[in-house]
């Protein structure tokens, strides 16, 4: 985080590999020049180009995030994004996973104003009643905050969680003389933590799309980058039009403070709360017959290719018609082929009517977690977490082949279902 104030709100999702937006506590004394090259890279990945500098094994981005040499080279460039206010705010593909779960933080070597505010910070999350529970300890913490020398500029750094699902495990917050001091205001200092905390558990800047909102600073070139070879995903009932008081804006000044606002509430819900769904059936083997044909959703061949686009057809005991229901314990399920252990999902974060479902590996994302609610007639309706849509049978058809798609809920037999054992 760096020094000034504003920004807007949103968030998404840059599917980085391995990322690490580990913060260096080392200030280089000779600026290494970056290479237009690496630049495209950063760009690629979705974040500012603005001021970018290396350092020893990498660069530092945006003020506060830290991309390692292995990082641009191993980092994907197809990345879906979730989008709040018309602008970008990014979570990483690599979120907390294992929830519900306790976060313990520590902090060490830090004036005493410094452990008041990051109980504040964690109160600031606590009181979400998210699926994860913030906790401060006095050592052996998932996330441990400390002092460092982090130059001109900066608050804070931290970092992105890692492929196994665990918070970034550090958090610096600048102890150069002329940064926050032995006991800055408490509204500031506690926006700071809980900012740094966000990139910890996966979220990015939301003001990417315009630097100059919340830092000041005009570029003609970096200023507005888009969102890249990124692809850009609304979250469903959130504003369309910008939002100055979040807490994951890039700067912020000495006394500004920014508890969570109402934009910022839905976004960290969205990824950290457990659904309102609950657990109708048993986790087990089913074949999921349409209401409408009688005929069952099903892998086209016997395919197990990611991709693979999803049907009905007539029911012939195939494990290419079996599917297993597995509750993930928040409100949402995991519906996966028994033929070919993948799961199924809506592809690329779509939220269009019609889109037509495919199989594809597990990945712990929104767009493979599944609701499932009982009707009244003994079928069951089936929306997906991301897109909020329903399983549907293309135009009510009852021939083998028919697309499985997903669609407004409008509560016709083409979008109720049996699951039913066999």
């Amino acid at each position: 985080m760096k020094l000034r104030p504003l920004f807007c709100i949103i968030i998404l999702l840059t599917l980085l590999i391995g990322q690490s937006c580990q913060k260096d506590n080392q200030i280089a004394k000779t600026p290494e020049k970056v290479s237009q090259e690496d630049l495209a890279s950063v760009k690629r990945l979705g974040f500012s180009t603005h001021e970018v500098k290396r350092v020893a094994g990498g660069y530092i981005v945006e003020g506060d995030i830290f991309l390692s040499d292995l990082d641009l080279k191993k980092a994907k460039t197809n990345s879906p994004a979730l989008l709040i206010a018309k602008t970008e705010q990014y979570m990483t593909q690599n979120l907390v996973r294992s929830l519900p779960r306790t976060i313990t933080i520590s902090i060490s070597g830090l004036p005493a104003a410094y452990t008041t505010a990051t109980d504040a910070a964690i109160a600031r999350y606590n009181a979400l009643g998210l699926m994860l529970t913030l906790q401060r300890v006095s050592s052996g913490a998932d996330i441990a905050i400390q002092y460092a020398s982090l130059g001109a500029n900066s608050w804070g750094q931290s970092g992105f969680p890692d492929a196994n699902g665990n918070p970034y495990n550090l958090i610096y917050l600048n102890s150069d003389a002329n940064a926050m001091g032995a006991n800055p205001d408490q509204g500031f200092l506690t926006s700071v933590i809980a900012h740094e905390l966000g990139h910890a558990i996966g979220f990015r800047h939301t003001d990417y799309f315009n630097r100059a909102y919340s830092c000041n600073w005009v570029d003609p070139v970096n200023n507005n980058e888009g969102a890249g070879s990124i692809g850009a995903i609304a979250i469903p009932g959130t504003p369309t039009t910008e939002d100055p008081n979040s807490w994951m804006l890039a700067c912020i000044g000495t006394t500004t403070n920014r508890p969570f606002n109402a934009n910022d509430v839905t976004a960290i819900k969205f990824l950290y709360s457990a659904g309102n769904g609950t657990n109708p059936i048993p986790n087990g083997n089913y074949k999921i017959t349409s209401a409408s044909s009688g005929k069952v959703i099903d892998v086209p061949a016997s395919s197990t290719s990611d991709g693979a686009l999803i049907q009905q057809w007539v029911w012939g005991w195939g494990t290419n018609q079996q599917w297993t229901f597995t509750y993930l314990n928040n409100g949402f399920y995991r519906i996966t082929s028994v033929n070919s252990g993948k799961a199924l999902a809506d592809p690329g974060f779509s939220t269009a009517n019609g889109q037509q479902m495919i199989q594809y590996t597990w990945q712990e994302t929104y767009d493979q977690e599944w609701q499932v609610t009982a009707n009244t007639d003994g079928t069951y309706t089936i929306k997906n977490r991301y897109s909020q849509k329903v399983l549907d049978v293309n135009g009510g058809s009852t021939a083998n082949g028919a697309a499985i798609i997903q669609y407004d809920d409008h509560n016709g037999a083409n979008q109720h279902w049996y699951i039913q054992t066999f």
